[in-house]
């Protein structure tokens, strides 16, 4: 017998590092606005998911990058202002605003998949020559943990910081100040 409301799934693909509250904001507005659409998740890498938009494997992709294929359509959905993560040790503390000069005499970590092509070349344009001062990490928790030891400073989203501020002493002891250009 057949169903008299069918109901169609959306194969929906995630790239590691789309904010969790942004993300879930969204998801439930689609619930509200269309509740026949059930929607199927895939958690995959950014490479995986352009590749799988590509063959049909997934329908809609959500990434922190760029799409760079042209046969494929994005736009940002959501835009996220950058911070400071300072453990509380740091003299940069003082100052209510910063700047990406500021930083230019300390470490400072970034999380591979949060990459920003204007704020990654602003950053190696300031920093000596003689010295690597950029790091990458592999994982937010990774940018949090050196920068709660006082290796350094982490650049990230706001709302990733204002977040982690919750961990604990992994890196509820840090500050966040806004970042200016």
């Amino acid at each position: 017998m057949h169903e008299a409301t069918s109901r169609s799934t959306l194969k929906l693909a995630v790239a590691p590092g789309v904010p969790s509250s942004h993300l879930s904001a969204l998801l439930a507005r689609q619930r509200a606005e269309e509740p026949d659409v059930a929607l199927a998740f895939f958690e995959v890498t950014g490479d995986v998911l352009l590749q799988g938009l590509l063959e049909g494997r997934f329908d809609i992709g959500v990434s922190l990058q760029d799409a760079s294929d042209p046969a494929l359509k994005s736009q940002p959905l959501w835009i996220e202002d950058m911070a400071v993560a300072i453990a509380p040790r740091f003299h940069l503390l003082d100052q209510a605003k910063l700047t990406i000069a500021d930083l230019q005499d300390h470490t400072i970590y970034r999380w591979q998949a949060e990459a920003c092509p204007l704020l990654d070349e602003s950053l190696i344009s300031l920093m000596p020559v003689d010295r690597e001062n950029v790091q990458r990490v592999p994982s937010f928790e990774m940018m949090a943990l050196w920068v709660a030891a006082g290796y350094g400073v982490g650049l990230s989203a706001q709302s990733r910081i204002d977040h982690a501020h919750g961990w604990g002493s992994l890196c509820g002891r840090s500050q966040t100040a806004p970042l200016r250009s």
